[in-house]
């Protein structure tokens, strides 16, 4: 007898189902412990894995307000890196940190809401004395000039690639450091003062590293005897550090306000917001990548360290990001969570190829879809779920049978062998009950498509778990978050707060006030000044 999944015969063609709330309960998603990625019913579903988790939720469909605000809120000791287009994350977030003993580093170069930003420098990983200093050092400048799919143009990518490290490695050997300001100057002077160059060129084939002089002799004859070629690498260079061209920008990166390594480190738990205004995140992208990076790259140094999450928000406008996609396959082991997030598959596909689809999907221990707008990713939904078996009433032959019944019953009157008539009867009685089982996706393309707004379909691995049909809620409706969230600045009032309560919401005063004594040494209140909700005193 076929045990079709366990359904039986009432599962033929497909046992596809949705989970169950006992289900969740056994497989731990409804224990104190994790980051909360939604709600079943009116219990908060959390997931605690070292493993990296993804996000594909359409434009305008709440990912903020239903998942992440929620999140950095939820009270935790997790350390995050935060992708945080436009600064509303750390602006609504940072209110009861101090009092967990966290520590907030806003790195917000365009000073965004009047957010006072903290200056880091990212390339201060790369150290001469390292025993990782070569790896480091290729490993960034990968993250700057990122290898396009294909042949062609990848001469051009990988030779800037390999001039761009020869650059900083030299600069690092000889200084001890090397910043983007530093390096900003050096590719100045490489078209526009030949004399500070040919000066730049002898120092580089000096260095006891033999890629460098070799780079650096590479790069004088090209520039001399192929000037096309070199004008092509190093405008393949230009074209992916333009952003340089900005003061402003590299002032936020010449350190002195945070290392990246903070979040690596044996004290207080901490938390770096990347602040980005949403129209600068494409041009910025080769900047974005290297933060990250060198993120992980501090925290592969320190495996045993407290995990740290990577939060991309707006991964598909970060371009090919070669290391965010090593973080799902293997950064669980080196203590890095990575959570991105896409609007929908046909970022994934147009940055790293089709074949990243599935890398991203079937390495992740949360997959999560909602607010979905086009036909391919809601189809990949559906196919991920299955088919189930359903049963239905075919009204036809149920008639049919029934008539048949009748026919039985009454030709006993007319001398039939009433034993014959009996069995026809029961199989026709039997027939006239009986439902039609087909086979249909448990949820299709078009269902998904019509999702209502505060559904969520996900995928758990490693428990065991049916796919789970969940809810979703904006961060203000929710009574255990009350006096964790501060306004959202693009979402006015800003002098009071709606907060939920037992019989409804109430609006509070919100109002600054000095940073109180104990909590002025957190880089969250840098400015002295802070926010403060009525009746939730932030002392």
């Amino acid at each position: 007898m076929s045990d079709y999944a366990s359904g039986g015969e009432y599962a033929r063609f497909g046992s596809a189902r949705w989970a169950e709330h006992s289900e969740l309960k056994a497989a731990g998603l409804l224990g104190p412990n994790g980051l909360p990625f939604g709600y079943a019913g009116q219990s908060q579903t959390l997931l605690d894995a070292d493993a990296p988790k993804i996000t594909i939720a359409g434009a305008g469909s709440g990912k903020a307000r239903d998942l992440i605000v929620p999140m950095l809120c939820h009270p935790s000791q997790e350390s995050f890196a935060i992708l945080d287009p436009r600064g509303e994350l750390f602006s609504t977030s940072i209110y009861t940190l101090a009092s967990q003993g966290i520590h907030a580093y806003p790195w917000c170069p365009m000073g965004t809401l009047g957010i006072r930003g903290l200056a880091c420098n990212p390339l201060d990983i790369l150290d001469p004395t390292s025993a990782t200093f070569h790896s480091d050092v290729q490993a960034v400048a990968a993250s700057l000039i990122p290898s396009p799919e294909g042949s062609n143009g990848r001469y051009f990518e990988l030779t800037a690639q390999s001039c761009l490290a020869a650059l900083m490695k030299g600069r690092a050997e000889r200084r001890g450091f090397v910043s983007f300001a530093c390096l900003y100057d050096l590719l100045n002077i490489i078209e526009t003062d030949p004399y500070a160059w040919a000066d730049e060129i002898e120092e580089l084939s000096k260095s006891q590293f033999d890629d460098v002089w070799r780079t650096a002799k590479q790069m004088y004859d090209k520039q001399h005897e192929a000037p096309k070629e070199f004008s092509g690498i190093m405008g393949e260079m230009f074209a992916n550090l333009a952003w340089l061209n900005d003061p402003t920008l590299r002032a936020s990166l010449a350190g002195g306000g945070f290392s990246l390594s903070v979040l690596s480190e044996d004290g207080p738990t901490s938390r770096v917001h990347f602040i980005v205004p949403a129209e600068f995140l494409s041009v910025w992208a080769p900047l974005i990548r290297t933060l990250f990076q060198t993120t992980m790259l501090y925290k592969s140094r320190r495996p045993s360290a407290r995990r740290v999450n990577l939060l991309v928000d707006e991964a598909g406008q970060l371009g090919k990001f070669e290391s965010l996609l090593q973080a799902f396959t293997f950064g669980r082991g080196a203590g890095i969570s990575a959570w991105a997030f896409f609007q929908d598959t046909g970022q994934i596909m147009r940055n790293f190829g089709r074949e990243a689809i599935q890398s991203f999907l079937g390495s992740a221990a949360l997959r999560q879809f909602f607010g979905v707008r086009d036909y391919e990713t809601a189809r990949l939904i559906s196919n991920l779920i299955g088919e189930a078996t359903f049963a239905y009433d075919d009204e036809e032959a149920q008639a049919n049978a029934r008539k048949a019944r009748q026919a039985q019953a009454q030709s006993v009157l007319f001398g039939a062998d009433p034993m014959a008539a009996a069995r026809e009867f029961a199989h026709a009685s039997s027939a006239a009950n009986r439902k039609r089982h087909v086979r249909r996706p448990l949820i299709t393309p078009s269902e998904v498509l019509g999702l209502p707004e505060d559904e969520q379909i996900a995928f758990v691995s490693g428990r065991n778990l049916p796919p789970i049909r969940a809810k979703k809620y904006p961060y203000y409706s929710r009574r255990e978050l009350a006096g964790r969230y501060l306004p959202n600045p693009y979402h006015p009032p800003l002098d009071r707060i709606s907060v939920p309560g037992r019989f409804g919401s109430k609006m509070l005063r919100v109002y600054e006030r000095d940073v109180p004594e104990k909590y002025r040494h957190f880089p969250q209140y840098a400015s002295g000044s802070a926010l403060e909700i009525e009746g939730y005193p932030l002392d």
